[in-house]
């Protein structure tokens, strides 16, 4: 992920698992594609937040409505924040020692503490 790519933000991902790839691509203002001579030409990058994830904020303007208005349970449980701050987490201890951090190896106390965020 960069914010400061000369194309504009690169957000993709690829994982890769003992059962597949999971791939994420930048999202583009169109999916028209042009290839002639000089090469492959696509539009441009969806440049801001609103542009890239529109649907996004307007499913959690919506889930937020539904949970004030008609007392709908809140989508997004503590157990999910829980898993994405772990992850976070792990990202950043394998950025520190430079090698691959499991995410069941975040558990122990001893990585943890040796932790720097």
């Amino acid at each position: 992920m960069s914010r400061s790519a000369s194309y504009g933000y690169d957000q993709r991902c690829e994982i890769f698992g003992e059962r597949g790839l999971l791939k994420i691509e930048n999202e583009h203002y169109h999916n028209s594609t042009f290839s002639n001579y000089e090469g492959v030409h696509l539009s441009p990058l969806k440049h801001s937040f609103p542009e890239r994830f529109k649907q996004a904020y307007e499913s959690e303007m919506e889930a937020f409505a539904d949970t004030i208005l008609h007392g709908e349970t809140w989508p997004i449980t503590a157990r999910d924040c829980i898993a994405v701050q772990k992850i976070a987490d792990a990202a950043a201890f394998s950025c520190e020692v430079n090698e691959v951090v499991r995410l069941d190896d975040m558990d122990r106390n001893d990585i943890e503490q040796e932790m720097v965020l």
